[in-house]
């Protein structure tokens, strides 16, 4: 029993991957959507969103299949819940991937705007929080789920001196950019900073399943305890 129990986990991870690798290409693919306000990626991502919730719906029941069937205790039990929470996070920031381009293609509508130089450093900072929090995962490496918490404050102070920037141009009487491609760019930034909350939540949810203890709203006692460790 323990057997097929632990071949039905690694199935489970195997799901929880190719889920994360679709949400990964999504999340890059609405980055170079905004490069360009480029309307066939854009839509192109909208539409792949039915397949991700496919794969999530599918997780969730092997999750749940698993706990009714072998009742996992102790390792096992943390991965199911934490695959559990994993999988609805990736789900939400795939939600979120959809809702830049959906932005995207209402700037697109309004009018092209310029794009500030400070966002491409502060997206590939949230999707290399992405790729290192689903590396954490696979690798069950919480040293490597702590450099994602600590990198989300680059991230968050990345979207203050944005938001700073847009808000500057709104009040500027001489500014000429469409108003509410300026508004939709608020959001985008903002939905780029919740991609990365979500990836910390990730980052957070593999120490759960490695240590066994909950450090979400503890953040810096999780920096502390596994900066500089190995």
């Amino acid at each position: 029993m323990i057997t097929h129990m632990h071949r039905e986990i690694r199935r489970l991870k195997d799901g929880l991957l190719e889920l994360s690798a679709e949400v990964e290409k999504n999340i890059s693919s609405s980055g170079r959507a905004l490069d360009n306000f480029d309307e066939p990626l854009a839509y192109k991502v909208i539409d792949s969103d039915d397949r991700i919730n496919e794969l999530e719906v599918n997780i969730e029941e092997d999750c749940l299949k698993i706990l009714a069937l072998y009742q996992p205790v102790a390792h096992d039990l943390r991965i199911v819940v934490s695959v559990l929470k994993i999988n609805n996070d990736l789900e939400r920031m795939a939600d979120l991937a959809v809702n830049i381009c959906r932005y995207i293609l209402k700037i697109k509508e309004n009018g092209e705007i310029q794009v500030s130089s400070r966002f491409r450093p502060m997206f590939e900072a949230c999707l290399d929080m992405v790729r290192k929090s689903l590396d954490s995962f696979l690798n069950e490496d919480v040293v490597l789920a702590s450099e994602v918490c600590e990198k989300d404050k680059a991230v968050d102070q990345f979207n203050i001196e944005i938001i700073k920037e847009i808000q500057a141009t709104l009040k500027d009487e001489n500014n000429t950019e469409p108003v509410n491609s300026l508004l939709f760019m608020l959001s985008i930034c903002r939905t780029v900073e919740r991609i990365g909350d979500f990836a910390t939540n990730i980052a957070e949810d593999v120490y759960y399943m490695v240590s066994g203890q909950i450090v979400r709203h503890h953040a810096d006692e999780f920096l502390t305890a596994n900066s500089g460790g190995s």
